[in-house]
């Protein structure tokens, strides 16, 4: 028997990894989920949704037998209210080998995991199941379950209260809370599913509604949709996208800007428009000996967060570079391929945006946009062996996280495919894709494109000398100032 169990074991592990493969990788998936638990626990509905839109714009796996996989299915529901536990896991097993795209299935195995008290497989397989279906309450119930068992009980609640909000019949997940609350024997697992009934509880005696009162934001915000790895475009060559200016897009924008505020904060622990306490032990002025800061505020406010949408909905986000007064905005175009419309934050400015220019190797884009800076980066011609040991600094946004910023050298050119490149040891993650990589004077060396998953900081980004002879604009548009303190 225990050969056969192996063999299972196997044959389960290679579905789920092919099928998380084809659905996008994990830690993206995963990451949208926690920012959905996250949003729930700040009742931010908004965010929810955001964040939802984009589980769904997620690549599905193929879908497998679903006539075969049934009867299997039928087995575990039988095993699993019978609460033989080995049986029902084993028959779901084969039922999700045979359709892993079915979220029922994965879910339910992901609950027979649960009661076998193996949280790390029942994670897993819950936040995959939630990739197929994010608004599937009895996935989220589970979830929160999981966490509240393992000792999160803020996660549990995050997730219990995206069960309730998603729940076909509220009533109903409400008394399975209750229930919870009531009989769980693990302290964390009770204490989220209260904090979720108190939260979803109708306020018997509702105040009027005060003053609006403006505060201001925090400066950073954050958001979601961590790039894709460049894919060849089907149509090369020029593409103009639809106007850049027109309402509804900038209607869309806005509110996904605003929750992307919320989202920061919620990862922060700072209230909505609280700003950070100060620390009397730091030092508050700018370190005239640090490259690193002077280079972060000079470059910052020039450095873009890109949103796109497709079919109404958020759909990637990525990162640009201002290269001149009047707006141009540089990016790779595996960020924007698939876009109908787009949206750029570059500083504390927003704006509408169109596709320019675009071309497929250099995998290079050129976004117009309406707005109006004094300076802009300047793109650094030199492309030499001098140039590895050189100090670099990248500013992007890594899985949403907008302006961060990483530093590393310059490793080593590559010509790939007939682009030139420059190695670099900087981190940089999905969301990264299009940033500029700065040297210590505050000009751009390249911009970033790739990694290598395989190695360890081995990523890659466009030489700027190869930005500049692909003709995507012209290059005399570009105008900066002195580093200051330099």
């Amino acid at each position: 028997m225990k050969p056969v169990l192996a063999t299972l074991a196997s044959m389960i592990a290679l579905a789920f990894a092919a099928s998380v493969d084809a659905a996008g990788q994990y830690e993206t998936i995963d990451y949208y989920v926690q920012q959905m638990i996250a949003q729930a626990n700040a009742s931010d509905a908004i965010g929810v949704q955001t964040f939802r839109e984009q589980m769904e714009n997620l690549r599905r796996p193929e879908a497998g037998d679903s006539a075969k996989a049934q009867p299997f299915r039928q087995q575990g529901l039988e095993q699993l209210a019978r609460n033989n536990l080995k049986e029902a896991l084993t028959a779901f097993r084969q039922a999700f080998i045979t359709d892993p795209a079915d979220p029922e299935i994965a879910g339910q195995l992901g609950q027979t995991y649960l009661r076998l008290h193996r949280f790390k497989e029942a994670e897993r397989l819950s936040v995959y199941a939630l990739s197929l279906a994010p608004a599937r309450s009895a996935t989220w119930l589970v979830l929160g379950e999981v966490y509240g068992q393992t000792g999160d009980a803020h996660r549990a609640a995050g997730a219990f209260t995206n069960a309730y909000r998603f729940a076909k019949d509220p009533p109903q997940l409400a008394e399975q809370l209750r229930q919870l609350a009531a009989t769980s024997n693990v302290e964390a697992v009770r204490a989220g599913a209260q904090q979720t009934l108190q939260s979803t509880r109708p306020d018997p005696n509702p105040k009027p509604a005060a003053t609006p009162v403006l505060v201001p934001q925090p400066a950073p915000t954050t958001s979601v949709a961590p790039t894709v790895a460049p894919k060849p475009s089907p149509n090369a060559g020029d593409t103009a996208l639809a106007d850049a200016a027109s309402a509804g897009k900038s209607t869309v924008a806005g509110a996904v800007f605003g929750s992307l505020k919320r989202g920061l904060e919620n990862l922060t622990g700072q209230p909505n428009g609280a700003t950070p306490a100060s620390d009397s032990s730091r030092p508050q002025a700018l370190n005239a000996d640090s490259p690193g800061q002077r280079i972060y505020q000079q470059s910052i406010p020039l450095t873009c967060l890109i949103v796109t949408f497709r079919n109404g909905k958020t759909d990637n986000l990525g990162s640009g570079l201002l290269v001149s007064t009047d707006g141009l905005v540089i990016t790779n175009n595996h960020v924007v391929e698939k876009a109908d419309n787009l949206a750029v934050k570059c500083g504390e400015r927003e704006s509408a945006a169109s596709v320019r220019k675009r071309s497929k190797e250099p995998d290079l884009a050129l976004l117009a946009t309406s707005l109006q800076v004094k300076n802009s980066f300047v793109l650094n011609e030199t492309y030499n062996q001098d140039l590895i040991g050189r100090d670099v600094f990248v500013i992007g946004n890594p899985y949403g996280l907008e302006g961060t910023f990483s530093t590393g050298v310059i490793s080593g050119l590559r010509e790939i495919e007939g682009v030139r490149y420059i190695q670099i040891s900087a981190p940089v993650s999905p969301g990264n894709s299009g940033g500029p990589v700065i040297l210590r004077d505050g000009t751009v060396i390249g911009i970033a494109a790739m990694g290598l998953k395989a190695g360890q900081n081995l990523n890659f980004a466009i030489a700027s000398t190869e930005v500049i002879a692909s003709r995507l604009f012209d290059p005399t548009r570009m105008k900066s100032r002195p580093l200051s303190g330099k």
